[in-house]
């Protein structure tokens, strides 16, 4: 393949995955304490065959090597149920998926399982700060959460206190769906947080940079097309031409 087309044709795909990338930040633009992605793009290097010197043999192709995450707070939205919970500054609460692993998510729509256990609105159990499962006490109904995560009520007193833990580097974290992440990563306790009970975190996806940066991504793309079209163009005609000298 041509060079220029070649190098044309990788712009094209690490635009193609930025578009996916702003498509599923619209998608997700409801979804409670959804973070904003980005495709991080970097300069990959090819040397081309020749006699010329290296300098000029070195072809920069364009290639997406990952996504970053802006974890900055989402907006505040009241729900006034006592079981839905905003986690403001850093920080993720610590669940248990149905194989017994560990995830992590910023999602507080909590809900009550059939034997009162706490747990995410996808169903997975929700962790204290001693790694176990929440559980209530079945005859309780005047939960209060504080700022610090402590579960508590006037009839049962404390009851739990949520794991709520932070990383020392987020762009480890690895989404698995569900608004969940899981990680390799130690985790540490976090401290700069504070929870809002009867509150969800919204998502912190603005939905005007996403369609202007839409925009912007379709454009650049269709003017690449044209650029390849017209190299394409220019490449026939000159065969064309040789082989009418020929």
């Amino acid at each position: 393949m041509d060079t220029t087309l070649s190098v044309a044709l990788s712009h094209q795909v690490a635009m193609r995955r930025q578009m996916d990338i702003i498509a599923n930040n619209i998608a997700n633009m409801s979804t409670t304490a959804f973070k904003r992605e980005n495709v991080m793009f970097g300069e990959y290097l090819k040397e081309a065959e020749g006699d010329s010197d290296k300098s000029l043999r070195q072809i920069s192709y364009v290639q997406d090597f990952g996504i970053s995450r802006n974890m900055t707070d989402g907006q505040l939205e009241t729900t006034g149920n006592s079981l839905d919970i905003a986690l403001s500054g850093d920080g993720m609460f610590q669940v248990q998926k149905n194989n017994g692993e560990l995830a992590y998510t910023r999602n507080g729509h909590l809900a009550l399982a059939d034997d009162y256990t706490l747990i995410t609105s996808t169903g997975q159990p929700i962790l204290d700060q001693s790694g176990k499962p929440i559980q209530l006490p079945d005859n309780v109904t005047d939960i209060e959460i504080s700022s610090d995560g402590t579960i508590s009520s006037r009839t049962a007193g404390q009851i739990a206190i949520l794991n709520v833990v932070s990383f020392a580097d987020n762009s480890k974290l690895k989404k698995i769906g569900d608004n969940m992440f899981t990680t390799n990563s130690a985790t540490q306790p976090a401290t700069d947080y504070t929870i809002l009970q009867g509150m969800t975190e919204t998502s912190n996806v603005q939905a005007i940079i996403e369609v202007t940066k839409m925009i912007q991504v379709s454009r650049s793309y269709v003017s690449t097309a044209k650029l390849m079209e017209k190299l394409q163009e220019s490449e026939s005609k000159a065969i064309n031409q040789l082989a009418k000298i020929g």
